[in-house]
């Protein structure tokens, strides 16, 4: 019995355990499902992707990526202070995303909530991909245009677009 109360007081010592019930917990609480994770993973990989963009369309602007930092147009803080909200944000919307899971009585109408949440968020990032990639030379305007029609088009048919006549932030 004493070899058991010491393993158990070494197992604790240390940030260790904590560190594992908090992931533990916002994994619980964020991805309730295996569609949740794989979601999450493609808007991570795309917001990876729109910041490794960026940098290039930064670089491509300045005349390459050492005039880019020389000239401080690519500077890790202010890369920082645009992709911090984003991230908070992302992070608020994927927390509620979860907690449908756990609070909505009908499972498929959260994890309804969650595709929608999780592929307007996609689609947002892969657009702003495109127009990154269009900066920086490339000739993909032809389906930033498209994508933008086509988002018109969605937002028009749900009727939530805020640019439409007549609407106001009271009714978004």
């Amino acid at each position: 019995m004493d070899q058991f109360q010491t393993y158990l007081t070494k197992a604790m010592e240390g940030a260790t355990p904590y560190i594992g019930a908090a992931i533990g917990m916002c994994c619980y609480v964020i991805f309730p499902e295996q569609a949740f994770k794989t979601a999450a993973g493609a808007v991570g990989a795309v917001i990876l992707l729109d910041i490794i963009t960026k940098y290039v369309a930064l670089s491509h602007q300045a005349g390459g990526y050492l005039a880019a930092v020389k000239k401080r147009t690519i500077n890790s803080n202010r890369l920082w202070e645009g992709t911090r909200i984003k991230l908070f944000s992302y992070l608020i919307v994927a927390i509620l995303a979860g907690l449908s899971y756990r609070v909505v009585q009908l499972e498929q109408l959260s994890i309804f909530f969650a595709t929608v949440v999780y592929s307007i968020i996609f689609l947002r990032e892969a657009q702003s991909i495109l127009e990154n990639l269009c900066d920086a030379g490339a000739d993909l305007k032809w389906l930033l245009i498209w994508t933008r029609k086509k988002q018109e088009q969605i937002l028009e048919s749900d009727d939530i677009n805020p640019k439409k006549e007549g609407k106001n932030d009271e009714t978004i």
